[in-house]
């Protein structure tokens, strides 16, 4: 009899400890991402151009004075003192980098960053 008892009680934390493996199995694949987060970075002169993120499609080609990047339909050209970003302009200090990144959704946000100084800006969008 007291045998008996002692078995149930093992056979239901063997239960027990079986649901908490499976749990905590099924939280950990909620959280992954299904599409890589991907890194690169070019060199345009003396800037950096790092592209980074959940892109599907990049392509870059050398133009007379600079890059043309297209990165999941948003074209970005980068100039010896120009970023133009979907066809709106801006002008780069020497000094600056620009950082690209892609979100899930796809929305392309843009950074410049100083390379000395560490301080960066939003750029247009």
């Amino acid at each position: 009899m007291l045998m008996s008892w002692v078995m149930r009680v093992l056979g239901a934390v063997g239960i027990v400890l079986a649901l908490v493996i499976v749990i905590v199995f099924v939280i950990g694949r909620l959280g992954t991402s299904d599409e890589p987060t991907q890194a690169l970075a070019l060199a345009v002169g003396n800037r950096t151009i790092n592209v980074a993120g959940h892109f599907k499609d990049m392509t870059q080609e050398t133009i007379a004075d600079g890059i043309k990047i297209v990165v999941d339909k948003h074209e970005v050209v980068v100039s010896s003192d120009q970023l133009s970003v979907d066809g709106k302009a801006e002008i780069l200090e020497p000094n600056q980098d620009v950082m690209l990144y892609v979100g899930k959704d796809g929305r392309l946000q843009v950074k410049l960053m100083q390379d000395s100084a560490g301080a960066s800006e939003e750029a247009p969008n």
